[in-house]
C-alpha cells in the first residue's frame, strides 16, 4: 500500500522567494526544469517526487514537512504599507509580502509560548497633513513620551507591541514596510542611515496608527506618513526655539546640525521644514538644498554617525531566551513551522546572533516542545 505525497506549492514558493532563489536557479540545484518549478507553485495537482520534496527541503533550508500543510492567511502585497509603492519592482513587492506572511505566522506561533508586550497603538483618522501632524502630538501624549528628543524610536514602537525586523537582500529595493494584523510588524532597511531609519519607523507608525484597511503608497498617503514621522521627531515648536538664525541670506548650518544631532532627523528634513514654517526664504532653501547635492549629501550627510543606529531589541532576545531556555528546537517551534535553525535566522535577519549560538553553545536537548514542557511543570 502506497501513501499519496501532501505536497503545498504555495509553501515552495514562500520558500524560494524568502531564499532569494529563481525559479531557474532552483530548478538547475534540484535537477529539474524552471517551467516544472513554476508547475509545482501554481497548480495542485503537480505532486514531486519524494527526493525531489527532499532536494527542495535542503536547498531552502527548510523540513520536507514544511511543504505537507498550507501556512494559511497569506499577506497579500495590498497589505503592506510599501514605501515607494510605485517604484518597487514587482519581485521585491513579492519577496517582502512573502517575507511578512512568515513573520506573520512566526509571530503567531512566539505568542502562545511567550508573553509579548501589549499591543498599545492609538487609533486616528488621517485624512489631511494637518491631522498627522496632530497625531504625531497626541501619539507623543498617548505614549508619555515629553516634548524632548526620542533617544531610541526602535523601542518606542516595541514597547507598544510592534515585532520589527530588517531586510534581507532584497533591502536595498525597499525602504521599509508595516503590516497590521492584530500585532503590527515592521520591516526596515539597515542598510540607510539612522536619520533615515528613524524616520522609516515614525513613517510606519502612522500607516499603523491612521491607515488600518487604506491600501497606501500612493502620493497623498506617503506624505501624510512623512509629515507625521518629521513632526512626531522634531515638534513644530521644538524647531522654531531650535533655530534662532533671522537672517535673510546666510543658513546657519551650525544650528541645522546641532539640531539634526539632538533630535535624530536629517539636516535635509529640518531645511524643508524650517521653509515651511517660513523660518528661512524661498531662496535660502534653494540654495541649502543646492549646498547638500555639492557637499555629497544627497543619502549620507554630515555628523550621521552622531545619531545612533536603532536596532530590533524585542524579536532577537525572544529567539535568543527560547534558544537558550528551550534549546535548539526552540522549544517546538522549528517543528511546527517545518523550518531550521538557518532558516529562522534568515527569516528574522538573527545570523549574527543564533548561528554563533547554535554552533557553540550548550543547550537543554530535551525540550522538544514548550507546550509540553509547560504541561510538566517545567521539568522532564
Amino acid at each position: 500500500m502506497t501513501h499519496k505525497i501532501s505536497f503545498n506549492g504555495e509553501n515552495l514558493r514562500l520558500a524560494r522567494l524568502l531564499s532569494g532563489i529563481s525559479l531557474n536557479e532552483l530548478g538547475e540545484r534540484v535537477g529539474t526544469t524552471r517551467q516544472y518549478i513554476h508547475q509545482l507553485e501554481t497548480t495542485d495537482k503537480k505532486v514531486p517526487t519524494k527526493d525531489l520534496i527532499e532536494a527542495l527541503a535542503f536547498e531552502l533550508n527548510v523540513d520536507a514537512r514544511f511543504f505537507c500543510y498550507p501556512i494559511g492567511n497569506h499577506v497579500k502585497e495590498e497589505e503592506c504599507h510599501f514605501r515607494k509603492l510605485k517604484t518597487t519592482l514587482v519581485s521585491s513587492r513579492r519577496e517582502s509580502a512573502a517575507r511578512a506572511t512568515l513573520m506573520n505566522k512566526l509571530i503567531e506561533i512566539m505568542e502562545e509560548h511567550l508573553e509579548l508586550p501589549q499591543v498599545d497603538f492609538p487609533q486616528y483618522e488621517i485624512f489631511s497633513l494637518a491631522d498627522s501632524e496632530s497625531a504625531s502630538i497626541e501619539c507623543r501624549k498617548y505614549w508619555k513620551l515629553g516634548d524632548g528628543p526620542i533617544k531610541n524610536m526602535v523601542r518606542v514602537a516595541e514597547n507598544a507591541g510592534a515585532i520589527i525586523s530588517t531586510f534581507g537582500s532584497v533591502s536595498e529595493k525597499i525602504d521599509a514596510l508595516s503590516l497590521n494584523r492584530g500585532r503590527p510588524i515592521i520591516i526596515l532597511n539597515t542598510k540607510k542611515n539612522s536619520p533615515r531609519i528613524r524616520m522609516d519607523i515614525g513613517h510606519e507608525i502612522l500607516h499603523i496608527i491612521g491607515h488600518g484597511g487604506i491600501e497606501t503608497g500612493d502620493r497623498e498617503t506617503e506624505a501624510q506618513a512623512d509629515h507625521f514621522a518629521s513632526h512626531f521627531l522634531l515638534p513644530r515648536a521644538a524647531l522654531v526655539r531650535e533655530y534662532t538664525s533671522r537672517s535673510k541670506t546666510r543658513i546657519d548650518w551650525n544650528c541645522i546640525y546641532s539640531t539634526k544631532i539632538k533630535w535624530g532627523i536629517s539636516a535635509r528634513a529640518v531645511i524643508y521644514r524650517l521653509n515651511q514654517y517660513g523660518l528661512i526664504t524661498p531662496s535660502q532653501y534653494r540654495t541649502a538644498n543646492i549646498h547638500l547635492s555639492k557637499t555629497g549629501q544627497t543619502k549620507e550627510e554630515f555628523h550621521d554617525e552622531k545619531i545612533p543606529l536603532d536596532l530590533p531589541e524585542l524579536l532577537p532576545s525572544s529567539l535568543d531566551l527560547l534558544l537558550k531556555s528551550y534549546g535548539k528546537n526552540f522549544g517546538g517551534i522549528l517543528n511546527e513551522l517545518g523550518i531550521r535553525a538557518e532558516f529562522l535566522a534568515s527569516l528574522t535577519q538573527t545570523e549574527d546572533l543564533l548561528l554563533p549560538l547554535l554552533e557553540d553553545g550548550d543547550f537543554p536537548e530535551n525540550v522538544t516542545s514548550i507546550s509540553a514542557y509547560k504541561m510538566q511543570g517545567g521539568s522532564q
